[in-house]
């Protein structure tokens, strides 16, 4: 079996763990952990989570959600300042719904019940392998409640796994590949001097050691000012550590 095969098996099954994480997602707002009105659009088949999945997710979610909050709600330095711009990265976005999220106000809530919470940035960018973009953006395309929160100009193309919008782009690369890292900035229209949030959640574990240095190096030398949020599993022999693992021994 050459390494090209080995590689493509490696990459499917990590894609595959996409499908598992939006299920799990799904699980936590069904038994009212959080709120997320487009989750639901992005999962084929409904899974009831054990209770210390959902609440595995729950702390994963109000984790990231905490400091994204503190960084989106920076407004200015001072009072004769313009209101700061800012964007975020996310690498290995998969499924993901936050954007669609941040993008339109909705009611008053309190940190963990925001649904359409008018926080979005200048900027929110999601690289995924192709197969898992051209995926996203074939159910963005199709769907009304997605399409929508784009705007009438946004351009998709399911053949490209790319979306582009004035505020949201989706596109296409291998992370390992530091080439198409860079490429990203330019086919996104990136600014690397404003500050960018940079999300990691569970991507660098399914890579091996140099190509996840190659991605941090790469993050810390390209943006000036950036937050690096990574998330990992850890802990693999503790009750929630187990679980996880059997939840994916059928993908990996």
């Amino acid at each position: 079996m050459t390494d090209t095969v080995v590689d493509s098996r490696n990459n499917a099954a990590v894609q595959a763990t996409n499908d598992d994480a939006s299920a799990s997602k799904l699980s936590c707002v069904k038994k009212g952990y959080m709120k997320d009105d487009y989750v639901h659009l992005f999962v084929r088949r409904p899974v009831r989570r054990s209770p210390i999945i959902n609440r595995g997710y729950f702390a994963r979610w109000a984790a990231i959600r905490k400091l994204l909050y503190q960084f989106l709600d920076v407004e200015k330095k001072t009072d004769g300042d313009a209101p700061i711009k800012k964007q975020i990265l996310s690498l290995g976005a998969g499924f993901d719904t936050t954007y669609f999220q941040l993008q339109v106000p909705g009611f008053p809530c309190d940190l963990y019940w925001h649904a359409d919470e008018g926080k979005a940035p200048d900027l929110y960018v999601e690289v995924d392998f192709k197969e898992v973009t051209s995926k996203k953006a074939a159910l963005i395309e199709t769907n009304s409640q997605l399409r929508n929160k784009l705007g009438e100009t946004a351009a998709i193309s399911r053949e490209k796994g790319e979306v582009v919008s004035a505020q949201y782009k989706l596109v296409p690369a291998d992370l390992r590949d530091v080439k198409q890292l860079n490429d990203i900035i330019s086919v996104a229209a990136m600014d690397p001097s404003l500050p960018t949030f940079i999300i990691s959640e569970c991507v660098l574990i399914y890579l091996d050691p140099d190509s996840s240095r190659r991605i941090v190096g790469w993050a810390s030398q390209m943006f000036s000012t950036a937050i690096f949020f990574l998330y990992e599993q850890i802990l693999p022999d503790d009750a929630f550590g187990q679980q996880m693992i059997r939840n994916l021994e059928v993908w990996i």
